[in-house]
């Protein structure tokens, strides 16, 4: 076994024990009956929401990178690319230690499209950071509609200005291909952030919560930040200790805010499960020939 492999199992294999520890800290820490309980009282027709409403992220998304692949001279057709980031999403959250989601995206379109390795590259990195950003400037807006109180929490507005202003400097100086499109991109961001918001929303709804829903908003798109970090695996564990010491930290209950992130999690997977299909029938295989010269010439 070569010496990239086995670090690459060993970093793997230390992520899932942080997750692993993180999530049984967690779960010692509140009532797991009480999540339960939390869960069997839910309204399944706001369950059902919350899934659309994830689904619909996911396919903003798409659309998102569409648009970065497109930029890096990669054409792929609109159903092509959904069934490629689904595909993606699966391998991302059910098989972390193999080929990741991204890699292996990059990998393709670079093979079947035949691009650049580093283009596409490129448009996996910043279609993460472009995610980002909108989540740090929906989680600044969310903060002022809150009841939270923060010290100098009334020149929190200057963060819109540092994280896009961070995300400008980041493509003049290292992916200046992409800066032409960068207010779509936030556009799109944007848009797939506010679909998860309303997703959040609806679990908190079947959940009959009613108060403080921006503040479990807020503490909700903290946690997604950390779950970001390539520190966990496919981000479990890291969301959970947010909510944890999160929800500690503004008053807000417990064992409600980790039901959220159980709940979410479950949308996630079995949203992502899908994707296994595409594993079984690859998408650029079920494009023909004539389709790929159709799209090289969109």
């Amino acid at each position: 076994m070569e010496k990239k492999q086995i670090k690459k199992i060993g970093v793997n294999l230390l992520k899932l024990v942080i997750s692993a520890g993180a999530i049984a800290w967690v779960l010692s820490k509140i009532s797991f009956r009480e999540v339960l309980h939390i869960f069997g009282q839910s309204a399944p027709g706001y369950l059902l929401l919350a899934l659309l409403f994830f689904v619909l992220s996911k396919v903003l998304a798409a659309f998102r990178l569409n648009l970065l692949f497109r930029e890096s001279g990669a054409h792929l057709s609109w159903w092509l690319n959904l069934k490629l980031y689904w595909m993606g999403m699966f391998y991302n959250l059910f098989l972390p230690g193999g080929i990741g989601g991204d890699g292996y995206k990059i990998y393709l379109v670079n093979k079947f499209r035949q691009n650049g390795l580093k283009k596409n590259f490129g448009a996996v990195v910043i279609d993460r950071v472009s995610g980002l950003v909108a989540i740090g400037l929906i989680t600044i807006t969310l903060y002022f509609f809150s009841a939270i109180q923060i010290p100098y929490g009334q020149w929190a507005w200057v963060g819109y200005f540092l994280v896009y202003g961070g995300f400008l400097l980041l493509l003049r100086l290292f992916f200046p291909l992409f800066l032409r499109i960068h207010l779509p991109l936030a556009g799109w961001s944007l848009a797939l952030q506010l679909a998860q918001l309303l997703s959040a929303l609806f679990i908190l709804l079947a959940f009959h919560q009613q108060a403080n829903l921006v503040d479990y908003l807020f503490l909700f798109f903290l946690s997604s930040i950390a779950a970001a970090l390539p520190i966990t695996i496919g981000g479990a564990g890291a969301r959970e200790l947010v909510f944890l010491y999160g929800s500690q930290q503004l008053g807000l209950a417990g064992d409600l805010s980790i039901a959220l992130s159980f709940m979410f999690y479950l949308i996630t997977a079995f949203a992502s499960l899908w994707g296994i299909v595409w594993v079984f029938r690859p998408p650029f295989k079920e494009e023909g020939e004539n389709n790929m010269e159709t799209e090289k010439q969109a």
